[in-house]
């Protein structure tokens, strides 16, 4: 009860306080960290389990399988799998999508599939992850054609499989089949649109930089547009940089959902980029006003086993000044290359130096602890801002390494100087 209300302060007074502790009461709390995005504290209940004696059980590696695809904890999750299949697990349906979530969110796609094709049912659960899997990585023509593998095999698609695939043709530029796909859902199998369908649509045509079409597609909705809607709208605006459509769209998403600072924090980025500093300010007043703050950026690397964590503007580290003497390296070669790598726009992150950002710091440090010809993941919370993806693609042609970066919206691969979302993101 406490954690789900997300008293987790509570939940946890009571469960030290109890004098014996079963499996049941373990996963109540692990579970609970879990279910609120505590994933640091389940990994470490999880050790102190193991240690009590006590064994998990697929309950139990359901939570921890999606604390380690959200931290990107790639080897613990490799020893989980190790658990399920020697205590016969696999079959278990839960566990087996928890297992294909943490690879496919650890950049792992080969490993996921694996897990994925050895299931001796698939349900549609299954599918959908799968499908979403490869979204996320950017190899929509990969998830469309398992998409019609889970027609041709008899189970019937729902509206959140149709989020999925609208979601990747709009983050791979494919408007036409993405529309396609759409009209499908409701006239073949019978699903009416959600406002989520209708905000992947407005995405995809805003993506595209049909953005006057988003606008005729909003108006001849025949529901009211809600906040995801003008949100997807609004971060159109921000691609293409049309300020006169987002000032709409924001005082719009505003009125259905004005206690998201996200919304406020996209409005000042494109009043920043159109060098309207009265915008800036008028925006920056209102978030004073509701007492909101941005949210500090961080990314994690895993090392040896060992997940590391960055904020934005990190000097907390213990290599910490061997990963900014590297990082200044690395500018500096980078430099030599785009001549500038300035970075006026801050992403979300609390402070606008470009060395400040937790995606570089991570990439330093990876490349401090790393040799060449190695594959290195970073985990961001937020999405990547133009200039780190400038950045990294220039590292990755310096340094002969692999990046594989997760941020808040999908995955981006970093190979001599080329993104593999071929800058449409």
């Amino acid at each position: 009860m406490y954690m789900k209300c997300g008293s987790v302060e509570s939940g946890r007074r009571l469960f030290d306080e109890m004098p014996v502790k079963g499996l049941i009461t373990w996963n109540a709390v692990i579970s609970g960290y879990s279910q609120n995005g505590l994933a640091h504290e389940v990994l470490e209940l999880y050790e102190k389990m193991k240690s009590s004696g006590v064994y998990p059980d697929p309950v139990t590696l359901v939570s921890v399988l999606s604390s380690c695809a959200h931290l990107g904890a790639q080897r613990i999750g490799q020893e989980v799998e190790k658990i399920v299949e020697a205590n016969g697990f696999v079959s278990n349906v839960f566990v087996s999508n928890a297992l294909i979530s943490m690879y496919a969110r650890c950049g792992n796609l080969a490993k996921a599939r694996g897990v994925f094709d050895v299931i001796p049912v698939k349900s549609l659960v299954s599918w959908t992850a799968m499908i979403g899997c490869y979204g996320m990585h950017g190899l929509v023509e990969t998830g469309l054609e398992l998409f019609d593998d889970m027609i041709r095999s008899g189970v019937r698609p729902d509206g959140t499989v149709f989020v999925m695939v609208l979601s990747a043709c709009s983050h791979s530029g494919m408007t036409d089949k993405g529309l396609e796909l759409f009209d499908a859902m409701k006239r073949v199998y019978k699903l009416e649109p959600g406002p989520e369908h209708y905000s992947c649509v407005v995405d995809l045509l805003g993506r595209a930089g049909r953005v006057g079409e988003a606008m005729e597609f909003i108006e001849s909705m025949p529901v009211e547009a809600d906040g995801a809607v003008w949100g997807a709208l609004l971060g159109a605006c921000k691609i293409h940089r049309n300020v006169g459509v987002a000032e709409l769209a924001f005082k719009k998403v505003i009125e259905f959902e004005p206690m998201n600072v996200g919304y406020y924090v996209l409005m000042s980025n494109i009043y920043t980029d159109s060098r309207n500093q009265e915008g800036i300010w008028r925006v920056r007043v209102m978030m004073r006003e509701r007492g909101f703050r941005k949210e500090p950026g961080y990314s994690y690397v895993e090392h040896e086993g060992r997940v590391h964590l960055f904020l934005a503007g990190d000097r907390s580290h213990e290599q910490t000044e061997e990963v900014y003497r590297m990082l200044d390296e690395l500018e500096s070669s980078v430099m030599e290359i785009t001549g500038d790598t300035d970075c006026d726009r801050d992403g979300g992150e609390v402070l606008s130096s470009r060395r400040e950002h937790s995606e570089r710091l991570a990439v330093a440090f990876a490349v401090l602890n790393s040799v060449p010809g190695t594959e290195i993941l970073v985990i961001k919370n937020l999405r990547v801002c133009e200039d780190c993806h400038v950045f990294i693609k220039m590292v990755s042609k310096i340094v002969d390494r692999r990046f594989v970066v997760r941020d808040a919206s999908r995955f981006h691969y970093f190979k001599d100087g080329v993104c593999s979302c071929k800058d449409y993101w």
